[in-house]
């Protein structure tokens, strides 16, 4: 990454491939070089610069979502597919990762570590026990030795991350090194106290430290017989280690299924820490019909990974997105996931799916999927373009964050007021966040490492905390409240309460999330609109000259902040991003925009390219019917519910001569769900998210306009109302083909729905 800590105009305006999201190339079908190389096209076309394979082996789940990869996974000629894949992809200037697994979850190479070694299983599962560390070692040798056979001496070079899938530990594990360690440790066996550990004995104030002991030695053993044996495979091969673990999102997760016993530990483990987002557990309020901690849950879990990362000193955090967010996937909604993390501290992005094999049942598993033949992909490259400027700038100098939130995790393994001690930091978080005040998550670890507590810091990797939160009743270990003590001695506070915590900046209006993150030569400025019923905000700055960055364009607007502060409107989902600096850019001014012209009615309609499903998989039909005149709103009404594709609008209106050839700016109203717009046979731009405006250049305008403007939907509409998979039954389409198909509902329609206006 270059410019890392100075703010870089040609940067801004066209990133490195390094801030490219790393999309999933799911390996799921026949695969040869011919494939590979009509795909690596496919994907420059769409605008995609990243990529790992994900091999879905025929073994992965034959009973629930069959494939066909071939050859298989683990032979020789897959090996050989994977080299030349990775090759190609890196002479077109890509980047390159490698997935260590055929399928999910990381750590048994689709069952071949037990199959060749069922000593390594856990319980006669296919799935090893990896707080074994042999069973680690297996691992490696039979996939990340056999990458770096295939690629090379030069393997460096083609490669620049490894990526690790939600590997895990069983909850109630006891292998014979644990309990060796155990005995060690303590000075007494563990074997009186398994039926505690296995589930069979309820705990009690008398035992809970038994388990705080236990789950706490099973945590380190994660991370030193698997996490890090993975990361020092990758350092040592010159490229860094990077993924996430399970159940992330929920703070009883690295206990109730995560399989890591202590989240921020194991985060610590990884170059680059990563969370999970591929269901909608981040998605814009208004929309969730149904709300649970899969859909619309929307807390700040992302701070885990971000956190994590200034921790052990690195800016780098990762979201894998996407993944069975559902066919109705819009760019609206993608930039809210997106622009949630970032203002987060997440600033590296991992979309699913692009498929190899996309026939038959292939089309019902991980939707969304990002082919080229489905009309609203044809934006994807625009919408990378945004994500690839937002990770740039969310990577610039450091974050501005001095309080943590304590990570009460010796009350999550001890179990006996778990759920309410998880309520208690959960409302602790959404407050402070409420608050506009970032912060990171602290643990045990962070603070008995630290440095600096006598002068009232914990300092750590690249942060530094003089707040520290906790919630009330928290148990907190002997070692930590030792340096707690001398944190608040030397001037830091420790405190349940929020009282005198500083916000990002401060703001008029509700529902914003802010960071600021401090370059050589700028101060950025990130503002997020998560929700809130209106979104108009006054935002106080400590410097009245500076610049708005436009994400989709890659432009500047030059600002003066009256009396100190700046009046800015954003939609849902919409980031802001305001830069302060003395440094001078090429900008344009902000414009006074105040004459307008409805042109709501009148437009003329027609249908364009149509998605279809046939043998091939996804078909497009070119219509050339004649345009009949519509009211806006939803396409349905004319052309059927079961419309996905694009559809052209047009309209004709008159200006008075003082507005010809004066500079403006079209808005849209409401899209579903993205827009091109012609103007006079100008080419105005796409639209793909709210608000729906457009620049209008000088001397395009005239007295007699011809506007059009085709609108693209999702490909919702054609998969709830298709009968393509009724010849499969559930287990060959995925299980998570009817939660998506549900999904998509919150989405589905097409449309221009207006008021179109004209601001010059």
């Amino acid at each position: 990454m270059k410019n890392k800590d100075k703010f870089d105009i040609n940067s801004f305006i066209s990133p490195d491939v390094f801030h490219a999201p790393v999309y999933v190339w799911v390996w799921n079908d026949v695969c040869t070089r011919e494939i590979i190389d009509e795909q690596l096209a496919e994907m420059q076309n769409l605008g995609i610069r990243a990529f790992y394979i994900l091999p879905e082996p025929k073994d992965f789940r034959p009973d629930s979502m069959p494939t066909n990869l071939t050859p298989d996974y683990l032979t020789d000629d897959f090996f050989e597919l994977c080299n030349y894949a990775i090759k190609r992809g890196k002479a077109l200037g890509m980047n390159c990762w490698i997935y260590d697994e055929g399928g999910w979850p990381s750590g048994s190479a689709c069952g071949k570590v037990t199959e060749d070694h069922p000593e390594y299983s856990f319980e006669n599962s296919a799935y090893p026990d990896l707080l074994n560390k042999k069973a680690t070692e297996c691992f490696i040798e039979i996939t990340h030795e056999k990458y770096a056979s295939a690629i090379g001496e030069d393997f460096k070079k083609y490669v620049t991350a490894v990526f690790t899938d939600e590997p895990k530990a069983f909850f109630h594990t006891c292998n014979k090194e644990l309990a060796d360690k155990y005995e060690k440790m303590y000075g007494e066996s563990i074997s009186q106290y398994l039926p505690l550990i296995k589930g069979e004995k309820a705990p009690a104030e008398e035992n809970v430290h038994i388990l705080r002991r236990w789950y706490d030695l099973c945590s380190r053993t994660f991370c030193e017989n698997f996490l890090l044996p993975c990361k020092k495979w990758a350092n040592d091969h010159g490229v860094a280690f990077t993924g996430h673990m399970d159940k992330d999102h929920d703070p009883l997760g690295c206990m109730q299924g995560g399989g890591n016993f202590n989240l921020m530990r194991a985060l610590r483990c990884f170059d680059i820490p990563g969370v999970d987002v591929i269901w909608r557990q981040l998605y814009p309020e208004n929309k969730a019909e149904n709300i649970n901690d899969m859909n619309g849950y929307n807390g700040f879990f992302p701070r885990y990974a971000s956190s994590a990362a200034a921790q052990i000193g690195s800016r780098f955090a990762l979201s894998e997105v996407f993944g069975v967010g559902g066919c109705a996937m819009t760019y609206d909604t993608m930039r809210y996931t997106v622009g949630y993390q970032t203002v987060r501290g997440i600033n590296m992005f991992n979309p699913f799916n692009f498929p190899l094999g996309r026939k038959g049942q292939l089309l019902a598993q991980e939707l969304p999927v990002f082919t080229e033949n489905q009309p609203y992909c044809r934006f994807l490259g625009q919408f990378n373009r945004y994500v690839e400027r937002l990770s740039y700038l969310s990577m610039i100098g450091e974050r501005v964050c001095d309080t943590g939130l304590y990570y009460p995790v010796s009350d999550f393994q001890g179990g006996l007021e778990a759920d309410a001690m998880a309520k208690a930091f959960d409302n602790l978080g959404r407050a402070l966040e409420d608050m506009t005040v970032d912060f990171d998550i602290v643990d045990d670890d962070v603070i008995q490492a630290s440095i600096g507590a006598d002068e009232g810091c914990i300092r750590i990797g690249t942060a530094i905390y003089r707040n520290i939160i906790i919630p009330e009743g928290t148990f907190i270990p002997p070692h930590t409240q030792t340096v707690l003590d001398r944190f608040v001695k030397g001037g830091g506070k420790v405190s349940n309460s929020l009282e005198d915590l500083k916000p990002v900046t401060n703001v008029e209006g509700k529902g914003l999330r802010a960071m600021h993150r401090k370059a050589e030569n700028a101060d950025l400025f990130f503002l997020f609109r998560e929700c809130g019923d209106n979104g108009a905000y006054r935002v106080y700055l400590p410097s009245s000259n500076g610049y708005l960055l436009d994400l989709r364009t890659g432009k500047m607007q030059r600002f003066k902040a009256e009396n100190g502060y700046l009046d800015l409107s954003l939609a849902i989902g919409e980031t802001a991003v305001i830069m302060l600096t003395d440094e001078a850019f090429d900008a344009e001014n902000k414009k006074n925009l105040s004459c307008k012209t409805d042109i709501s009615i009148g437009f003329f309609f027609r249908k364009e390219t149509e998605l279809s499903f046939g043998e091939n998989g996804f078909e497009n039909i070119t219509h050339s019917e004649k345009s009949v005149q519509v009211d806006l709103g939803d396409w349905a009404n004319i052309i059927g519910e079961d419309y996905s594709g694009s559809g052209v609008y047009e309209a004709e209106f008159t200006l008075p001569s003082e507005r010809h050839g004066k500079e403006g700016e079209i808005d849209l109203g409401e899209v579903r769900y993205a827009a091109e717009v012609y103007l006079n046979g100008y080419y105005l731009g796409a639209a793909l998210t709210s608000p729906y405006r457009l620049k209008v250049p000088a001397n395009v305008l005239a007295e007699n306009n011809r506007l059009k403007i085709v609108v693209t939907n999702t490909s919702a509409n054609r998969y709830i109302h298709t009968d393509y998979f009724d010849k499969w039954n559930i287990n060959e389409l995925s299980p998570y083909f009817e939660p998506e198909l549900e999904f998509a509902k919150d989405l589905v329609s097409g449309g221009l729905y207006g008021p179109v206006i004209l601001y010059t």
